[in-house]
C-alpha cells in the first residue's frame, strides 16, 4: 500500500448481541494489516469499538464474549423502580470501566467517537471527550431497558434511536475511506457483499434500498417474524423487534456515506442472546474476509 494512504474510518453499527460479529471483523482487519485511523460506533458498536480503541487486544475481547451467558448478564443487571427504565445501569457501567481501564478519550490508542441521542432536545450527540465509560454507557442506553445518562444539561440515550450506522460522522471526522459494518440488514438479502456498482464511486453496498413505505415494511416483516415461531412473542421480544426494525430503516440512509459496507449474516440472532457468540464471531470473520480484496483495492487507489 502507498505510504500517503487515505485516512480510514471504521464504523460499527448497533444491533444488540449481533454486535459480537464486530469482533470477527476486527480480527480479520488486524490479520490483514488494514489500518484504522478512527472508530465510530453506536450502541453495541460503541461498546466494542470503545474497548478496542482503549487498547484491549482482540483475543481478550473474544474470550469475554465467549464466556458471556444469561447468568453473567443477570449479574450485571441492577433492577430499579421502573420510572424511566428497568435497569439502573451502574453495574454495567462498572463492568465497562474495568474493560476500558478508566481511560479518557485522550488516552485511547485510536481516535474514537460514540453516538448517543439527547432525549431532551432530540438531537444527536457525538461523544469524543471525557471518560470513555460514560460515553459507551450513554450509547448503549436502550430506552425503557437502561436508564439514560446525564451529561451536563443533556439526558443521553441509545444512539441507535436516530443513527444506528454513523458513517456520516466518520466523514465529518475526516475519514477519506469509510468501512461500515452493518448488522441491520434484511433477512431476505442473499447477496451480502455485492460487486462494485457501475453508477457508484468506490462504493460497495449489500442491497438495494427498498421502495416500500415504512408502515408496510414494519407490518410485513413483523408478520413474517411471528409466523416463523410456534408461540407468540413476549412483550420484551416485540419491543426489541420494533427497535430492530426502526434501526434497519435508519441505517439505510447512512449507507451513502460508506466507501464499503460489510454485512455479516446475523439476522436470526436475538437482541440479547449472547449464547451463540462463537458462531456470530465466525460470521463476522467470513464477511470481512470477503471484503478484504476490495478494501485493499480502495486503499491502493
Amino acid at each position: 500500500m502507498k505510504q500517503n494512504r487515505p485516512k480510514v474510518g471504521l464504523v460499527l453499527s448497533g444491533g444488540g448481541a449481533k454486535g459480537v460479529a464486530h469482533l470477527g471483523v476486527l480480527k480479520v482487519l488486524e490479520k490483514e494489516n488494514i489500518p484504522i485511523d478512527m472508530i465510530v460506533g453506536t450502541s453495541i458498536g460503541a461498546l466494542i469499538g470503545g474497548i478496542y480503541a482503549s487498547e484491549m487486544n482482540i483475543e481478550e475481547m473474544e474470550k469475554i464474549a465467549l464466556n458471556m451467558n444469561w447468568k453473567q448478564l443477570l449479574r450485571l443487571t441492577d433492577l430499579t423502580k421502573p420510572t424511566t427504565a428497568l435497569v439502573n445501569g451502574q453495574k454495567i457501567e462498572n463492568f465497562i470501566n474495568s474493560l476500558v481501564n478508566n481511560k479518557t478519550f485522550d488516552d485511547t490508542r485510536i481516535p474514537f467517537a460514540a453516538i448517543a441521542v439527547d432525549a431532551i432536545s432530540g438531537k444527536e450527540a457525538i461523544l469524543t471527550r471525557g471518560h470513555v465509560t460514560d460515553a459507551i454507557r450513554a450509547s448503549i442506553s436502550t430506552p425503557v431497558v437502561f436508564s439514560p445518562v446525564k451529561r451536563g444539561n443533556k439526558l443521553l440515550i441509545d444512539g441507535g434511536v436516530i443513527n444506528p450506522l454513523p458513517a456520516d460522522v466518520a466523514r465529518k471526522m475526516g475519514a477519506d475511506v469509510v468501512i461500515a459494518v452493518n448488522l441491520l440488514t434484511e433477512a431476505s438479502t442473499k447477496n451480502r457483499f455485492s460487486h462494485l456498482p457501475e453508477t457508484s464511486n468506490r462504493k460497495i453496498v449489500t442491497k438495494e434500498v427498498t421502495k416500500k413505505g415504512f408502515p408496510e415494511i414494519v407490518y410485513s416483516r413483523m408478520i413474517t417474524s411471528v409466523k416463523k415461531r410456534f408461540r407468540p412473542p413476549t412483550v420484551f421480544q416485540l419491543a426489541m423487534r420494533a427497535v430492530d426494525l426502526m434501526q434497519r430503516e435508519l441505517s439505510e440512509a447512512k449507507l451513502k456515506y460508506a466507501s464499503l459496507v460489510i454485512a455479516p449474516q446475523v439476522e436470526d440472532v436475538s437482541y440479547y442472546d449472547f449464547s451463540k457468540a462463537k458462531e456470530i464471531i465466525t460470521l463476522g470473520e467470513r464477511a470481512a474476509e470477503k471484503a478484504i480484496p476490495d478494501i485493499k483495492k480502495i486503499l491502493e487507489g
